[in-house]
């Protein structure tokens, strides 16, 4: 989107500054005046209340702005565009004082927007704190993967021990027997 959005906030009064006639946005995007006030504004005003569109016969800057991030928009994209823009601008219009589409005097618009600047210090604190349980959670899952490597390491090693354990006592009966039957033997031959 343009230059509306480029310094992150704007000032909605600013906008209602400037008028530009139907003629003027049309000749600037290059379409024809008809369809700036028929078929776009129908669009824009999807995006912006109306009070903040138009003054009088003119239009306002947000209504230029709107008006020319539309033109570059695809056919196909209109309705993603028309969403994406008024997420962006409705934070704009509540910290303004514009309440769908009414403009609110000043002690109401000062609460809403300390109530907004509230609700967002309250969500950067719960996104923290997510951040947190998160890392957390990792933490948990590497120790306990870490925690069985090493259970299977022990289970390993004493497998082993039991095997050298078996292969001795096996090995040394084996020697014990054979030897055992080789005196045999040897009495025998000796009678």
């Amino acid at each position: 989107m343009n230059s509306t959005r480029a310094n992150g906030t704007t000032n909605v009064q600013s906008y209602n500054a400037v008028h530009y006639t139907a003629q003027a946005i049309a000749n600037e995007l290059g379409v024809s005046e008809a369809t700036v006030r028929n078929r776009w504004f129908n669009w824009i005003v999807k995006v912006a209340p109306e009070a903040l569109l138009k003054e009088g016969k003119g239009f306002t800057e947000l209504a230029r702005s709107l008006f020319a991030e539309f033109a570059q928009v695809p056919k196909q994209a209109r309705q993603q565009w028309v969403v994406e823009a008024k997420a962006h601008y409705c934070q704009e219009w509540g910290s303004a004082g514009v309440i769908e589409g009414e403009l609110v005097p000043d002690e109401v618009s000062g609460a809403l927007a300390l109530i907004q600047t509230q609700n967002s210090n309250l969500q950067q604190s719960l996104e923290v704190e997510l951040a947190d349980v998160q890392a957390f959670i990792e933490q948990a899952n590497t120790a306990e993967v870490d925690f069985s490597e090493a259970e299977l390491q022990a289970y390993k090693t004493a497998g082993a021990k039991r095997g050298i354990a078996r292969f001795k006592l096996e090995t040394q009966t084996e020697l014990e027997v054979l030897n055992a039957l080789r005196q045999q033997r040897m009495q025998g031959n000796a009678n």
